[in-house]
C-alpha cells in the first residue's frame, strides 16, 4: 500500500474512532463480549499462530479491545484510545499494527493481532508483571506508574482493566518474557552536556524551554534564577526526559526522534523544530551514546 492510501485508511479509521467516542460506544473486535477465564480462552481452537504464542487467544479477547476502546477523544476532559496515537506515530515501543476495515467496523486479523503481540515482548516481565512498562505507563503515578504523555488511564490496580492485564502476564512463561537488563543513564552527564542542548538553540530555532518546561513532557525546565539549574531543578527534568528514553536504544527514544527530521528516521509529528537532519548529526550520535549507556562523566565531546 502507497504512503498516501495509508494516511487516507488512518484518517478514516481515526474519524471512525472519534464517532465511536462520542457516541459512547465500546464494540471494537468483540470488546463487549464476556471476558473469559484464561482456561477457557485455552480451550478454544489452536491455530499454527496461536501455538507459537502462550495466552495469545486470552490476549485477543481481552487485551487488544483496550487498545481500540474508546476514552472519550476529542473531549480533551478525557484520554484517546491508545490506536489514536500509537499506529501511526513513528518507531516507538509500543506501535500497533493499522487496523482493517470490515463490514462491522475496525479490526485486527489474526496475523495483525501476533504482531501486536509480539511488539509487546520487551513491555511485559513475567519474572515481576508488576514492573512491566505495559501496565505503569498508562497507570497513574500516584498509584506506582511512570508517567505517561496520553494520561493516566488507571487510576489504581485496583482498575479492572489493570488486573485484567496483569493476569495476562502473569500466565506468561519466565523465561521467553522477561527482559534484559537496560543501561542505566548518567546524572552527570545528563547534567553537564544534555541540558546544555536545551539552552543552546540552532539559528532560527526556538530553544526546548519554550514548548517543554513543563508538564508530562516538562524535560527542559527554566531555571529560576534564568542561569544555571540547581541541583533539585535538574533531577526533575532528568525524571521527565527518562519518560521519553528508551535506555540502551535511541531508536526507539522518542526524545531522540520527536526533532529529527522524518527524512532522516525521525518522528512523522512534532509540533516543534526538526534539530537534526539526520542520524549521522554528531549531536545526535553524542546523546545517542548516552542513551546506550557509553557517555558518563562531564567529557561532552562530539
Amino acid at each position: 500500500m502507497r504512503a498516501a492510501d495509508r494516511q487516507v485508511t488512518r484518517v478514516t479509521r481515526n474519524r471512525w474512532l472519534a464517532a465511536l467516542a462520542l457516541g459512547g460506544s465500546v464494540g471494537v473486535i468483540a470488546a463487549a463480549d464476556p471476558t473469559p477465564s484464561p482456561e477457557a480462552a485455552s480451550s478454544e481452537a489452536v491455530t499454527p499462530i496461536a501455538q507459537e504464542r502462550p495466552g495469545f487467544a486470552y490476549y485477543r479477547q481481552n487485551i487488544e479491545p483496550i487498545f481500540a476502546r474508546p476514552r472519550g477523544y476529542p473531549d480533551r476532559t478525557e484520554q484517546a484510545a491508545c490506536v489514536m496515537c500509537h499506529v501511526w506515530q513513528t518507531s516507538v515501543r509500543f506501535d500497533l499494527e493499522d487496523m482493517t476495515e470490515t463490514q462491522d467496523g475496525w479490526v485486527w486479523t489474526e496475523a495483525q493481532s501476533a504482531l501486536n503481540y509480539d511488539m509487546l515482548k520487551p513491555l511485559v516481565n513475567a519474572s515481576d508483571p508488576a514492573s512491566s512498562k505495559l501496565l505503569r505507563k498508562p497507570l497513574a503515578p500516584s498509584a506506582g506508574g511512570e508517567g505517561h504523555t496520553g494520561g493516566a488511564f488507571w487510576e489504581s490496580t485496583s482498575d479492572p482493566e489493570y488486573q485484567t492485564v496483569l493476569e495476562w502476564i502473569e500466565m506468561l512463561p519466565e523465561a521467553q518474557f522477561t527482559p534484559p537488563p537496560v543501561p542505566e543513564l548518567d546524572f552527570e552527564f545528563y547534567r553537564t552536556c544534555v541540558q546544555r542542548v536545551f539552552a543552546n538553540p540552532r539559528p532560527g530555532q526556538l530553544p526546548c524551554k519554550e514548548c517543554h518546561g513543563g508538564g508530562q513532557a516538562g524535560f527542559a525546565p527554566e531555571p529560576a534564577n534564568g542561569t544555571s539549574w540547581t541541583e533539585a531543578e535538574a533531577r526533575r527534568g532528568f525524571q521527565a526526559i527518562s519518560r521519553l528514553i528508551v535506555p540502551g536504544n535511541p531508536e526507539k527514544s522518542r526524545w531522540l526522534l520527536k526533532p529529527l527530521h522524518p527524512d532522516g528516521g525521525g518522528s512523522y509529528a512534532h509540533n516543534g523544530v526538526r534539530r537534526w537532519r539526520s542520524r549521522s548529526d554528531p549531536e545526535w550520535q553524542m546523546l545517542a551514546a548516552w542513551v546506550r549507556g557509553e557517555r558518563r562523566g562531564s567529557n561532552c565531546s562530539t
